[in-house]
């Protein structure tokens, strides 16, 4: 969304403001509690994950499969990578992307801490009452454009694996008459909505 240029279609240019004010709306949402609790910034030192994995390695071990979890935002850059090579994306992940995330979880931390009982939805729950609704809104509207995100990167990483012969061969179809990077898959969309699918029946929700 930082790195948007010249030439990419208008859905794609309004992408770009929405996810800028979603992450800066997450910083601001963590700072809030931060500014309450300043002591939950020790939860930076690499001490503390040292110490719980010395203790508890098995719980540990399964923590660090929910910690991929937290980078939220990674799909939506890793999906540009092809298209503006990798110095925007770093200057996007760690100028805005990553400093929000970090303030955001520090803020739901402390809010944890200090209320338990918060625990069944710290995000949320960081918003005043007044802002949880619009909140809502927003977070649908990125979720929308990060899944939009891995879709496209679904469709990067099979055409690659298609040309390393670890796929056979793939109907591949050009979006772009400039950006050669920007396909669609139509085996691979059809896969991921059979998928989410079937997650819905299974978790009803």
């Amino acid at each position: 969304f930082l790195v948007q240029r010249r030439g990419t279609h208008t859905v794609g240019k309004l992408f770009g403001p929405v996810m800028l004010l979603w992450f800066l709306t997450l910083a601001l949402l963590g700072v809030g509690q931060i500014v309450q609790d300043p002591e939950i910034i020790t939860a930076l030192s690499p001490t503390h994950a040292v110490s719980f994995f010395a203790l508890h390695p098995f719980i540990a071990f399964v923590a660090m499969g929910a910690v991929v979890l937290s980078i939220t935002g990674a799909e939506a850059l890793y999906a540009d990578m092809g298209h503006f090579g990798r110095s925007p994306i770093r200057r996007a992940w760690f100028g805005l992307v990553f400093p929000c995330l970090t303030l955001n979880y520090l803020g739901q931390g402390s809010l944890i801490l200090t209320h338990p009982e918060s625990a069944a939805s710290p995000f949320y729950l960081l918003a005043p009452s007044w802002g949880r609704l619009p909140l809502v809104g927003l977070a649908t509207l990125a979720t929308v454009i990060a899944s939009q995100s891995v879709i496209s990167g679904a469709f990067s990483v099979s055409r690659q694996a298609e040309r390393l012969g670890f796929l056979p061969r793939l109907t591949v179809r050009h979006t772009s008459q400039s950006e050669g990077g920007q396909i669609y898959v139509p085996s691979i969309n059809w896969i991921l909505y059979g998928g989410v699918i079937i997650l819905l029946v299974v978790f009803q929700s």
